[in-house]
Order: structure tokens, then C-alpha cells, then sequence
């Protein structure tokens, strides 16, 4: 009995070792991208970017094979001001008409507890490709209810991603005049959750819910 336990639990490390990563989903119906920047050292501007997407390879059992991506429409800025928006958009600052996509994609992770940890990665925002470092807390993990129509009961993990990216180090160096510039340091503040949308019937909504044209929402 003994010698069968031991060749179970190495065949299961054994397992885990050799793992390939997991694809997990984006749940667009329930995903944010906030953004937060100093202006005249008054209140904080803040906004949001309206359109993103994702893809997540995550591997459990060594966490440094995990692959992640995130890119953003940079004209979806949302400041909840067109004025502003349409300047973000412009040469000084996103110039998205050059520059349309803001892609991050990961190096590393580091789990420095069983449900935080430190996510490294590329940040290519206009034009430019520089390092950034953020900080990652998995809320919760859990099943949805059986009586959610249309959720299957399919595993749901949400996270809470913060981190911190300088514009100088991109290139945007515009300050309208001296002693008024906007802040330099923009604070990142993303909040999702990830599906496990294996085998998941077409009528489920997390799974494809602003992915499938023509699919409704439950309140649409």
C-alpha cells in the first residue's frame, strides 16, 4: 500500500511538473481598466479605457510558465470629458491615430502569497516598449451558482491588478505650461474576472458576452 501511495503521488507531481499552462477567458461583461493622473495637484483626473481584451495561459503549478497579454484600444480613452478625451487622443499625448494599440505583455510572475503576487511585463504605449512592474491580488475563486441561468456553473477566478507606468518613459513629454503640467506617473487600477469556458455551451454568457455579434446579455 505503501509503495502504491508513493508511485501515486509521484506520478500526480510528476503530472503537475509537466503541466501545460490553462487558457482562461476574459469576461468582457465584467472586466475594468482604470487609469488615475495628477493635475495641478488638485483633484486626480480619472478614466478608463472602454475597449480591451485579453488572453490568459496560466499554469497553477509553476506560475513563471504562466503567458499574459492585455491590449487596449487606445481611442476607447473615457475620462467621461470629450474635450479632454479628444486631446488625450491627439499628438501630445496618446496620438492614437499613429499609435491605435497599447499592449502589455508579460516576462514573469512571482506568487508572493498563495493569492497575491507580482506580474512583470512589457508595456508597448506609444511606440514605445518599457518595463512595468504590477501588483496582482486573486479576490476569489469559486463555482457560479446553479441558479444563475446561463453561467453552467463554470469556475470563475477574479483579480484585482494595480501598478504604477511613467509617460516620460514613453515618449509623451507634453506639459501645457511650466508650473500647470499634468502628472507624470500614471496609476493603474484593472479589475476582472477569468472564466474557465472549456466546453462551455454557446448560450453561456461569460464566455460570450461581447464576443459573439449578435449575443445577448442578460439585461440587453
Amino acid at each position: 500500500m505503501l509503495r502504491s501511495t508513493l508511485l501515486t503521488t509521484a506520478l500526480l507531481a510528476g503530472t503537475a511538473v509537466h503541466a501545460e499552462p490553462v487558457e482562461w477567458t476574459l469576461d468582457l461583461g465584467h472586466a475594468y481598466i482604470g487609469w488615475e493622473i495628477d493635475h495641478m495637484n488638485m483633484s486626480n483626473t480619472v478614466g478608463r479605457f472602454n475597449e480591451f481584451d485579453g488572453t490568459f495561459l496560466i499554469d497553477e503549478a509553476e506560475p513563471a510558465n504562466s503567458q499574459i497579454t492585455f491590449t487596449i484600444n487606445a481611442a476607447s480613452v473615457d475620462s467621461n470629458h470629450v474635450g479632454r478625451d479628444n486631446h488625450i487622443r491627439n499628438a501630445d499625448y496618446l496620438n492614437v491615430e499613429t499609435y491605435p494599440e497599447i499592449k502589455f505583455t508579460s516576462t514573469a510572475v512571482q506568487m508572493l502569497t498563495p493569492t497575491t503576487g507580482k506580474l512583470m511585463g512589457d508595456l508597448d504605449l506609444h511606440g514605445v516598449t518599457a518595463p512595468v512592474e504590477l501588483d496582482f491580488e486573486m479576490v476569489n475563486r469559486r463555482n457560479y451558482p446553479d441558479f444563475i441561468p446561463n453561467y453552467d456553473e463554470l469556475e470563475v477566478v477574479g483579480f484585482h491588478v494595480t501598478g504604477e507606468v511613467m509617460r516620460l518613459d514613453h515618449g509623451m513629454d507634453f506639459i501645457a505650461f511650466i508650473g500647470s503640467p499634468t502628472g507624470f506617473a500614471v496609476t493603474l487600477d484593472a479589475r476582472f474576472d477569468l472564466i474557465q469556458c472549456d466546453g462551455a455551451p454557446e448560450t453561456n454568457v461569460p464566455c460570450h458576452w461581447g464576443r459573439v455579434e449578435g449575443f445577448k446579455g442578460p439585461n440587453e
